[in-house]
């Protein structure tokens, strides 16, 4: 059985986007906990909805590029889009 950290780095060759998207949900869970912040200031602050962000960190929805644009401004962090030549 593989744990989720060798399906993420499966992601990373298959599916980039969602691999990108797997990462920022991880930094943005790990810095609201860190601020021992409930999902619901969080949504407060962000204006998703408290039952969007219980599905997004806990991998039942998969969030729009928008969605966790909203997240990173309400935690006070610019979310950066950056192409990279391989």
């Amino acid at each position: 059985m593989s744990t989720f950290e060798e399906i993420k780095e499966d992601l990373k060759e298959t599916d980039g986007e969602l691999y990108a998207k797997l990462e920022l949900v991880g930094d943005l869970t790990e810095e609201r906990t860190g601020r021992k912040m409930s999902q619901r200031e969080l949504s407060e602050l962000s204006g998703v909805a408290q039952k969007t962000i219980s599905r997004i960190e806990n991998g039942v929805d998969i969030p729009s590029f928008s969605t966790l644009y909203k997240l990173a401004e309400a935690l006070g962090y610019r979310l950066k889009i950056v192409m990279e030549k391989d």
